[in-house]
């Protein structure tokens, strides 16, 4: 026998992109109930307007931070939110330079959310949908009255990454930090919290086949894994119709966190390998590697930190290819933000987003790590522009062929199926 469902809540501590075309995708199936976060950006709310003017005279500007928690994908009626300790937590991020203590008072932060989660559940819905590490006393609570458990996994399974980066620490010593020594201790704590809500899931929606191998690699039970790949921005129909120069200094574009995760280090080594002499790479994204590694750069290497989306989206359209030497990424949206830009792109065989590379169609896949292959990949697109041209139309069919709308509808598709499946029905 199985139990029909209508209200679900869905959960997370922001609304970012990925998670309001969650909402988006309840609300268009009737089935969001509420959506529960911390903070979202309500511009009328007399809070918003003490804490911004407050902010402004320590110089602080808060309200470009809370404009990012605007909701724009469903109606901001449905939305809860319980925002004192986010508003701390930033607060004490603005001082804390190891993160140490906001990476302690964000953990004490997510359980408090995560217990008020679970009580607003209780009351109001007959499923839940949460995110790794933010739902273990909600799912928990759940069980207890017979709720439906969604588990969505954005990143490859906890320890597998650890490892990861572990084995980078090894070989360059020079990028370990107190705050990564920190992290290591409570690694399994946290990585035992993340597989409790496994076991509680009914079922996981991850965003690649990836990220579904990291879990099966630690021995989790797929089965209950449904794969919904993250949809692309609208494209840019105009961008392959703007005129590439021959005789310009080819552009590589960086773009996200310049960090040992997304081979960084790999690249730069990369670079110093080939000393290109017709070439530049730009570098949008704020800096996560060590000043030794980062001094003496080459004048071809522009570090510029992080850009508004309208100047990340401009920088699209003017480079001839994005880089993105990932060692391990669950999908990597900056690779669909390029594609629907036109613009091809060089990423690894551990990127969730490398399903949507055709290799020299509509970009290049290189092994994680290997900075004599990226090297070699690099100096390809310097000798053959004319090909990496012609990747442009393709890089924009690949976006238009898979929007937003069809990883809306594939999410509520895979929901149904994976609740069927688990004696619940939609």
């Amino acid at each position: 026998m199985t139990a029909a469902l209508n209200t679900i809540t869905l959960a997370h501590p922001a609304p970012t992109p990925f998670v309001q075309q969650v909402g988006r995708a309840l609300y268009e199936a009737n089935l969001l109930s509420q959506f529960a976060t911390t903070i979202v950006y309500r511009p009328d709310r007399g809070l918003t307007r003490t804490l911004t003017t407050l902010s402004d005279r320590i110089h602080f500007d808060l309200a470009k931070q809370l404009s990012r928690r605007a909701i724009t994908e469903f109606p901001l009626t449905l939305v809860k939110d319980n925002p004192w300790y986010e508003i701390l937590q930033l607060c004490i991020g603005r001082v804390d330079r190891d993160r140490r203590v906001s990476d302690w008072f964000f953990h004490r932060g997510l359980n408090a959310y995560d217990h008020w989660v679970a009580q607003e559940t209780v009351r109001s819905s007959q499923a839940v949908y949460g995110y790794e590490t933010a739902c273990l006393a909600t799912f928990e609570a759940s069980k207890q009255k017979g709720i439906a458990c969604i588990y969505d996994v954005p990143a490859p399974e906890h320890e597998f990454v650890e490892n990861l980066l572990s084995q980078e620490l090894q070989r360059y010593p020079e990028l370990e930090t107190p705050y990564r020594k920190y992290v290591k201790q409570r690694q399994a704590e946290r990585t035992q919290r993340r597989r409790r809500e496994w076991e509680l899931a009914d079922v996981v929606i991850a965003n690649s086949e990836f990220t579904k191998a990291s879990y099966a690699a630690a021995g989790l039970d797929v089965t209950k894994v449904r794969v919904v790949p993250y949809g692309a921005p609208p494209v840019n129909l105009a961008a392959v119709k703007e005129p590439r120069s021959q005789s310009t200094p080819i552009q590589f574009l960086w773009a996200g966190t310049f960090s040992i995760r997304k081979g960084a280090h790999y690249l730069l080594q990369a670079w110093q390998q080939l000393q290109p002499q017709h070439a530049q790479l730009q570098v949008l994204g704020s800096m996560g590697l060590p000043a030794t590694l980062t001094a003496d750069l080459p004048d071809s290497v522009h570090l510029s930190g992080t850009v508004p989306r309208t100047v990340l989206y401009e920088r699209y359209r003017q480079a001839d290819v994005l880089v993105f030497p990932t060692l391990c990424d669950g999908f990597g949206m900056v690779v669909t933000e390029a594609l629907a830009q036109g613009l091809p792109v060089i990423t690894t065989d551990r990127a969730g987003a490398a399903d949507l590379i055709q290799q020299g169609v509509n970009g290049l896949i290189v092994p994680a790590g290997d900075p004599d292959a990226l090297a070699e990949t690099l100096n390809w697109c310097m000798t053959h522009r004319s090909e990496l041209q012609a990747m442009r139309q393709a890089a924009l069919e690949t976006a238009e062929k898979w929007q937003w709308s069809d990883y809306r509808r594939s999410l509520i598709e895979n929901l149904r199926d994976g609740l069927s499946a688990a004696g619940f029905t939609l």
